[in-house]
């Protein structure tokens, strides 16, 4: 081999995503980990894709693919780029899906035939087909309750995500938006002729050295390119170093990357555009109180919502509670109101106070469905903008509930909760309000306990001989108590006598605040849990003044 050619076994070449899918079936092999991204993750492809879109980009840059050739049965492995290619592929099934006369063009993308152009690891090939390769399913998994599997989960949840940033758009705009994904979408294919050469690559991309980032470019251009003195930019450059310490290399990105929105309530269309991004600084008071003064402010807020350590006078204990609960929510739209509240606020304590309240209550108000998901978005961004003046939570205010929300919200919490994640959600929150109850850390061993069992069991049917009552009662907040994991298979379909020993005699195992208030129920009754349900819905009204009321104690009875 002569200096000048390239090492035999291995290629690059840049595809877009249509050249990508059509050139071979590309296939996740079993030891691949399985589908992990979140919300977050889908969401911000989605977004940063329609900026590129919206902008008429050339090209956008998708990353790296690593692939491994297998020519005994003509396919590629994937050995990096699962969840992009994965969820990309989704975007394709629900536009499929949702016009059905660009339904076939859509669907030679995703299937050849009867062949899966792209096919997940076996433990999720199945599941992936049945919902997103065959046509007129993606809607129905987006609605899935919880399956029990965590890929399978984080796949609904992305088909939900996908389905609530794009279905603002009418069905044109959606098929030009796809069509500019198809064509511009951009990757960087590395084919590799076995596996250990593709690990190779995939561990020299990710972990030699670290790549520069955004926040490591728009840095080099404000220190360098601003006309700061020498002892302006060290002191600058110190303030940045630290910051990125204390708050870590990712989460000072993303704060870098959200400060053009926190100044002007305007996001970038492009986040790494420099230029953009110093216009944005000079609008907002220029370079030397953007890097002095500004960035330093956000950034120890941001440290101090991280930390849940914010210092607010008489209401540091309330304001910090409502941090670490918003902290376990996957809903993270809350930050930039929050931040622009430390940051720019004089911090008087009563309306710190009502402010986080306020927020808290809106954004429980998101993670069920009481916000319309049309509107959350704009509403978080007012919320931002109006974060510094008490309108925010009055009425009419971006924080306030209007009187439909305000009763969707005690409905939704009167009824049985359907899936796990809600009812853990809603009892963990339950546990944070009750007195000697405190947030406890969402990973905690911690699962929802049914005292009295959905399903079937001699002794429990005797008591509550229909089975439609039992599935109501069963999945009341009133019906629930908070355990170990351990504890809970012990329990499973026992008597109630046989349970309380378990709840309240397994040594070693932690006794939460809404377990220890049936210490003294010696008999499980439908009065025992409606009365218990209406206390725990009146404690959370109350303290999310959802219903002007004095905060009920949870008791024994």
């Amino acid at each position: 081999m002569s200096y000048g050619e390239t090492p035999p076994g291995l290629a690059s070449q840049i595809l877009n995503f249509v050249k990508l899918l059509l050139r071979a079936a590309l296939r996740v092999p079993r030891y691949q980990r399985p589908y992990t991204w979140t919300e977050l993750e889908v969401r911000k492809l989605i977004q940063d894709l329609w900026r590129a879109y919206q902008r008429n980009a050339t090209y956008y840059f998708i990353g790296q693919i690593v692939l491994v050739r297998n020519e005994r049965r003509g396919e590629y492995e994937i050995s990096d780029g699962q969840q992009r290619l994965a969820t990309m592929t989704m975007i394709i099934a629900y536009v499929r899906d949702r016009i059905p006369s660009r339904a076939q063009h859509y669907q030679h993308l995703i299937m050849e035939n009867d062949v899966p152009r792209l096919a997940l690891r076996a433990a999720d090939a199945s599941f992936y087909r049945g919902y997103v390769q065959e046509p007129n399913q993606f809607g129905k998994m987006a609605r899935l309750e919880e399956t029990g599997n965590d890929s399978r989960d984080l796949m609904c949840a992305a088909a939900d995500t996908i389905e609530d940033e794009l279905a603002r758009l009418s069905n044109d705009e959606l098929d030009k938006f796809l069509s500019y994904v198809l064509r511009c979408a951009t990757f960087n294919v590395m084919d590799a002729d076995e596996r250990g050469a593709a690990a190779s690559i995939y561990n020299a991309m990710n972990d030699t050295g670290q790549d520069l980032s955004a926040a490591d470019n728009i840095k080099c251009d404000l220190l360098e390119n601003s006309g700061l003195s020498d002892a302006e930019a060290d002191a600058a450059a110190a303030k940045w170093e630290e910051l990125e310490i204390i708050l870590g290399r990712d989460e000072f990105a993303a704060l870098i990357n959200m400060m053009p929105f926190l100044l002007t309530g305007a996001s970038l269309l492009s986040p790494g555009d420099l230029g953009a991004f110093r216009s944005k600084v000079d609008e907002t008071g220029g370079v030397r109180a953007f890097l002095l003064d500004k960035l330093p402010r956000y950034g120890e807020a941001l440290r101090d919502i991280l930390r849940a350590d914010v210092k607010l006078g008489d209401a540091s204990d309330d304001v910090n509670r409502r941090i670490r609960i918003l902290l376990q929510l996957g809903e993270q739209r809350w930050r930039p109101a929050a931040l622009v509240y430390l940051a720019e606020h004089s911090g008087d304590p009563e309306q710190a106070k009502k402010f986080f309240r306020a927020l808290e209550r809106f954004t429980f108000g998101c993670e069920l469905a009481v916000i319309d998901n049309t509107v959350r978005e704009d509403r978080f961004s007012l919320a931002m903008q109006q974060a510094c003046s008490e309108s925010v939570y009055q009425e009419g205010g971006a924080l306030d509930l209007e009187e439909p929300e305000r009763l969707a919200f005690i409905e939704r919490l009167n009824r049985s909760s359907k899936t796990d994640r809600q009812r853990r959600m809603l009892l963990l929150r339950v546990e944070a309000a009750l007195p000697g109850g405190k947030v406890l850390p969402r990973r905690s061993d911690v699962t929802v306990e049914h005292v009295l069992p959905a399903g079937n069991a001699p002794w429990w049917n005797e008591r509550f001989p229909s089975g439609r009552m039992r599935q109501d009662y069963a999945n009341l907040l009133g019906n629930l108590i908070l355990i170990t994991r351990r504890q809970n298979v012990k329990a499973d379909n026992k008597p109630y006598p046989e349970k309380r020993k378990i709840y309240f005699g397994t040594q070693g195992a932690p006794v939460h605040a809404i377990t220890r208030s049936i210490e003294r129920v010696e008999d499980w009754n439908i009065d025992v849990i409606e009365r218990r349900h209406e206390r725990m819905v009146h404690l959370l009204c109350a303290d999310w003044d959802i219903v002007r009321a004095e905060s009920p104690t949870l008791m024994s009875r």
